[in-house]
């Protein structure tokens, strides 16, 4: 990058001076690094399990305060083995190559199947152990997280929609931040003339 006695850094410096004395190219640049980066912390499982955790403890988020507390007078206290068991479950499930992945409704509907059924299964053989022996509601109420989370993550993943999304937003991303590549050094800085 020596070209015409201009280092790399010097050249970095000349570009990050054009970007700052054009707002609106500043401002393109920021909007589009907020996309992407809203994008890829929605793929984020860790985000995802965290959340579920939580309300299967039956905690709110609250935005005042930024923080989780419980909802109201939540008499139901839920055994650590189940939330451990289902975060475990979960983490197999809710992932990126969950998301990123090609279904097709068949695959879905089928691997939805098999959610449900473990979900059930689970919560009916080991009600005692998990202490809501004869508690539908509770044992809905935790079906319900599970199961609405999962299908949202597998209806993301519908015929590569996401992934689709995802590069397709890298790719413009990358190319509107790209330095042309045909330009010579000189060719470049011609707006000082």
């Amino acid at each position: 990058m020596e070209e015409q006695g201009l280092t790399e850094a010097q050249y970095n410096e000349i570009l990050k001076k054009q970007q700052e004395s054009n707002p609106q190219a500043l401002y393109a640049d920021a909007m589009r690094e907020e996309k992407v980066a809203n994008v890829i912390a929605q793929l984020d499982p860790q985000n995802l399990l965290e959340e579920i955790e939580h309300r299967l403890r039956g905690e709110k988020y609250n935005k005042l305060i930024a923080a989780w507390e419980p909802i109201g007078d939540f008499k139901i206290a839920i055994d650590e083995r189940l939330i451990s068991k289902l975060m475990s479950f979960l983490g197999s499930v809710l992932n990126q190559n969950t998301t990123l992945s090609n279904y097709s409704i068949n695959e879905i509907n089928n691997r939805m199947e098999l959610v449900i059924d473990y979900i059930r299964d689970d919560l009916t053989d080991n009600d005692e152990e998990y202490g809501i022996v004869g508690n539908y509601t509770e044992m809905t109420r935790i079906g319900m997280i599970v199961c609405e989370t999962v299908s949202s993550v597998f209806r993301r993943a519908l015929n590569g929609m996401e992934s689709r999304r995802i590069f397709n937003a890298l790719k413009v991303t990358e190319s509107l931040t790209q330095a042309p590549q045909k330009q010579s050094m000189k060719e470049a800085f011609q707006f000082w003339k």
